[in-house]
């Protein structure tokens, strides 16, 4: 049995996305862990409130520093007993792929825009390299961080029974009752006139906040109370601002401009319903998580790739077609019409994420699954969750009944 286990995640950027699950993973005593950080964060990130002083992080090693610590940073992806790989140059893994040693790929999507880019000499050589020769070896397994990131990888024939779910885990407060949050809750939003719902993300097309301000419009034509926040700034910011004033609705619906992520997180706990109206281009969609902790009743789009993964429809959330407003408005009518619909998906949103969705959970799972490899030399799968089967799934797989 191994004394130690050394396991390293080398990906682009330490960020609130990453944080929480490598905290959880660095606390096991068998366990020696190191992140390698292989590019300064991008201004616009850092300025959105994404930045994270890795000084506080003794594991965390910025291989960007210096040719030394690069040299050093690949001398530790060659020596780990197991390393995860997410959007980081190939070379880290060059010498473990060629020796077939246990490693994990960590991605989203490949085929947003569909198979055909695959035509495209560049992109067909690099998941060429990444993701069909790895995906062919025993030792190589793919963390799904999307519902669809199965069904592209089957489509290369890379990774089959090797396809496990996984996401972005986000910090997840623990309360002792799930009772007593929803009280204080609701203590919170004693002082809103209607239902309160929010928007949050940037202002851009294929994430479709124009979605929020027409269904806006429809619960002010049938004189239903409420009060909406559209978070964020972008290419839309001045047309949505037009489209408030053009639907008299400035009473109603605020836009407060970009927000930090803990911002956001405090207006999702001051609201009852989060909106979220990406399409197929939204890789996995952390924001699902967050409010679902922070205990809104979601309306999600179906292309949203951590929407199958988190979201049982009608049980801890409701899913619409993506695309499709007619499905979208009736679910949110029917969240705005129940109090007591909006209370039953409120609560088993936060018991999703308290008991299942969380970063303890996905370490403790990801170490037992580390261990049974090196210890036993075959995998093991949880019946639901993280580390559980990522099973095939077409862009069509939802279709909206409430009809």
């Amino acid at each position: 049995l191994l004394a130690t286990m050394k396991i390293v995640f080398v990906s682009n950027n330490y960020n609130h996305h990453e944080r929480f699950f490598c905290e959880e993973l660095n606390k096991f005593s068998d366990v020696e862990f190191f992140f390698i950080q292989t590019q300064p964060m991008r201004e616009e990130r850092v300025k959105m409130g994404w930045g994270i002083d890795t000084s506080r992080f003794p594991f965390v090693y910025n291989s960007f520093e210096s040719e030394t610590v690069y040299k050093n940073a690949l001398q530790l992806c060659n020596e780990a007993d197991a390393v995860i790989i997410g959007s980081a140059p190939y070379k880290f893994i060059a010498d473990r792929v060629k020796n077939n040693r246990l490693t994990f790929f960590y991605a989203e999507r490949l085929f947003r825009k569909g198979l055909w880019h695959m035509l495209y000499p560049p992109t067909f050589f690099t998941v060429l390299k990444r993701f069909i020769v790895p995906g062919r070896k025993s030792n190589f397994y793919l963390l799904c961080a999307s519902g669809y990131t199965a069904v592209d990888t089957s489509k290369i024939f890379a990774f089959n029974n090797h396809r496990f779910k996984w996401g972005h885990f986000i910090d997840v407060n623990p309360y002792p009752n799930i009772n007593s949050f929803y009280a204080e809750k609701v203590e919170r939003l004693k002082h809103h006139k209607g239902v309160s719902i929010l928007w949050a993300g940037r202002l851009i097309r294929w994430k479709h906040p124009d979605m929020a301000v027409k269904i806006a419009k429809t619960l002010k034509q049938k004189n239903i109370p409420f009060t909406m926040n559209i978070i964020g700034t972008g290419e839309m910011e001045y047309e949505l601002k037009e489209m408030i004033s053009t639907y008299n609705l400035s009473d109603s619906v605020k836009m407060p401009g970009a927000m930090t992520p803990p911002e956001v997180r405090q207006h999702m706990l001051n609201s009852e319903i989060y909106l979220f109206t990406s399409d197929f281009n939204e890789g996995w969609g952390a924001v699902l998580g967050e409010s679902m902790a922070s205990g809104c009743a979601v309306v999600t789009s179906h292309g949203i790739g951590a929407t199958p993964f988190l979201i049982q429809h009608k049980e801890n959330g409701l899913i619409y077609e993506t695309g499709n407003y007619g499905s979208f408005e009736r679910n949110v009518l029917k969240l705005v019409e129940s109090k007591e619909f909006r209370e039953k998906l409120s609560k088993n949103a936060v018991k999703t994420m308290q008991e299942c969705w969380n970063p303890q959970t996905g370490a403790y799972r990801f170490y037992q699954f580390v261990k049974q490899i090196l210890e036993n030399g075959r995998p093991m799968f949880y019946d639901a969750g993280p580390i559980s089967e990522a099973k095939i799934l077409k862009n069509n797989w939802f279709k909206d009944d409430t009809v």
